[in-house]
């Protein structure tokens, strides 16, 4: 039987599909491309899809508007996307505050410095060509030529064999074969190096790095947010809709190798290099991401005691993955050290030396999932934790949280008689994003406006009622932002902050007295990840995100993962060592210590108020 299809336009962006009645907006919206943000997976909790519906005959607001809309929004058209269902041909505005597009990302890391031994080389060869005195097959020309350069004993796979027969004949015979082992990866026109594909997958972010395999130079570097999101931007979310049913899991799966097929093709392009000479890659990602891309089961892995269903290092064929590189290159997963402490964590660990350090030291990779390892030499290597620090530091439960993108406030100030703030892009602020929020929060402490608890000190300067009455700090009042409505912390927000942090100072806290390393016994913390670059460390400082350790200096060092997989992607040893340090490394579940609860709370609260020179 046919289905009616209804017609959506999404504007500014004139984006225009048909979906089936009674589909949602944001059905409509994943079909159409237009990327809108949600915290919790079209689930109606997070208030976040924003969309104002234009034209006659609004349908009623659901529960989860009333809930989260005001009712002059309401009456202006706005509704939640995920909860809005496509009853007639509709227009539907959606403004930049709730779009996932246009973030800053942090690509930058310290520096690789590994010898160059990669998994796949290159040889140059000429063959002789056919005649009807020598009729050999394409394949064992090029076999015979690579035999005699010293290269012997190899074979191919049928999709290279399909490659090379085209190509030998264009080029006269003379061809690049990329080598990994006894393999031969690919083939190409002489004079094209092989390059090689390295990836940090994150929650929010994905990092990925186009690298000369001969040379270890980055041809072309690029950032894009992970298209999961719209399932949902935190790993319970995401395992929560991918443990549904095996649809669920599909659709996560193939919107991320979707998301990874297209950064590949950019990177090239940005590189002048031809997707055929991708011979090899390198994956990281924490353990949920490493589970949702390549399809393995994850019921298990959301449930006590979180155990993974493969841990160890992976080779994975890119064309099972549907990512269109060399014919038979392998994508080489760096092995997880536990629960959700991934890959991603054991990339942190080489790129930054942590497993080399002769002093003891904090490893601290903070995002929607953070994780913390902690370096104890001649004792026990390495200790390592995670804790879900949530979405609050990329914007995500936050009233007017966006993420680092253009018109996101970054900075505050509460030094004079009006909030001072920095915005990305210099254009009107639309909202706030993580470092603007930390920083916020730690200025409200500084001055007064709010106290150990973490509550609004209602006659405090600054602090006023919001529409429902409740307490909040305007940052930017409506006049000057540009949405229309003033830019504020609400208690709701702080909430949030100290939920975060909160998980993960008792993280820090319980893995210190789990080893019994006292904390002046630490002597360096390690920032790592995005958001760790841009945050301020006076406010992490004051308002406990991080730990005050008396003898340890804190050291913001960007995209380790990313350092890691370039590492691991450049070098074999660097794999060995991966290896060496997933297997080394134990892993601290926080959640069984019998403490966790009682410090978590406690780890919520605020110290006293601090200067910024403190």
């Amino acid at each position: 039987m046919a289905v009616d299809l209804i017609a959506v336009d999404f504007e500014p962006m004139a984006a225009r599909v048909e979906v089936a009645a009674g589909s949602s907006v944001m059905d409509a919206a994943r079909l159409a491309g237009v990327g809108i943000a949600s915290t919790c997976g079209g689930e109606g909790s997070c208030g976040r899809c924003r969309v104002t519906l234009l034209g006659p005959d609004l349908p009623a607001p659901s529960e989860a508007d009333l809930r989260f809309l005001s009712p002059a929004e309401i009456g202006m058209g706005q509704r939640l996307a995920c909860r809005t269902p496509v009853t007639a041909e509709r227009r539907v505005h959606v403004p930049t505050a709730s779009l996932v597009t246009g973030q800053r990302l942090q690509l930058d890391g310290p520096p690789s410095h590994v010898p160059v031994d990669a998994a796949v080389r290159a040889f140059e060869v000429e063959a002789e060509p056919p005649s009807l005195i020598d009729p050999r097959s394409d394949l064992d020309r090029v076999l015979s030529a690579l035999d005699a350069a010293g290269v012997p004993g190899l074979a191919a796979d049928p999709a290279v064999v399909r490659q090379l027969t085209p190509l030998v004949r264009r080029t006269g015979w003379r061809v690049a074969a990329y080598v990994r082992d006894r393999d031969i990866v690919g083939f190409e026109a002489p004079g094209r190096s092989a390059v090689g594909l390295a990836v940090d997958l994150g929650t929010t972010k994905i990092a990925g790095y186009l690298v000369d395999l001969a040379t270890g130079d980055v041809l072309a570097a690029e950032g894009l947010l992970n298209p999961q999101i719209s399932r949902g931007e935190d790993v319970i979310a995401r395992l929560a809709h991918a443990a549904r049913d095996s649809a669920g899991a599909e659709d996560l799966a193939r919107t991320v190798r979707a998301g990874l097929d297209g950064l590949a093709g950019s990177l090239a392009a940005t590189a002048g290099a031809a997707r055929d000479q991708i011979a090899d890659a390198v994956i990281v990602g924490n353990t949920a991401m490493h589970h949702l891309l390549l399809g393995l089961p994850v019921r298990q892995l959301a449930l006590a005691p979180f155990v993974a269903a493969a841990s160890g290092p992976l080779d994975v064929r890119a064309a099972d993955l549907g990512l269109a590189l060399a014919p038979d290159c392998r994508i080489h997963f760096l092995p997880c050290i536990g629960g959700f402490v991934g890959a991603d964590a054991t990339a942190m660990v080489i790129a930054t030396d942590l497993d080399r350090l002769d002093r003891v030291a904090l490893g601290i990779d903070i995002g929607t999932n953070t994780e913390i390892v902690l370096r104890r030499p001649g004792v026990d290597g390495l200790v390592a934790a995670s804790c879900a620090s949530g979405p609050a530091f990329e914007g995500g439960h936050i009233r007017d949280g966006m993420r680092a993108g253009d018109g996101a406030i970054e900075r505050v100030r509460l030094d004079g008689p009006a909030p001072e703030v920095e915005v990305i892009g210099g254009v009107a602020p639309l909202g706030i994003c993580g470092s603007g929020v930390v920083d916020a929060v730690a200025e409200l402490r500084r001055t007064g406006c709010i106290d150990h608890r973490g509550r609004f000190v209602a006659d405090a300067p600054g602090v006023s009622r919001g529409d429902a009455g409740a307490l909040q700090f305007d940052l930017v009042g409506a006049a000057r932002s540009g949405t229309g409505r003033e830019i504020a912390i609400t208690q709701g927000d702080v909430r949030e902050i100290q939920l975060a942090k909160g998980a993960i100072a008792a993280g820090i806290g319980i893995l210190l007295d789990a080893t019994q390393t006292p904390p002046e016994a630490v002597t360096e913390v390690i920032v790592a990840g995005a958001f760790g670059t841009y945050l301020d460390l006076d406010s992490a400082l004051a308002i406990g995100l991080l730990p005050r350790l008396s003898n340890a200096r804190c050291v913001q060092v960007g995209n380790a993962a990313g350092t890691g997989a370039r590492s691991a992607l450049l070098s074999l040893r660097e794999r060995e060592r991966a290896r060496g340090v997933a297997r080394h490394a134990s892993y601290l579940d926080l959640t069984s210590y019998e403490d966790f609860h009682r410090r978590f709370a406690h780890s919520m609260l605020f110290d006293r108020p601090v200067t910024r020179s403190q």
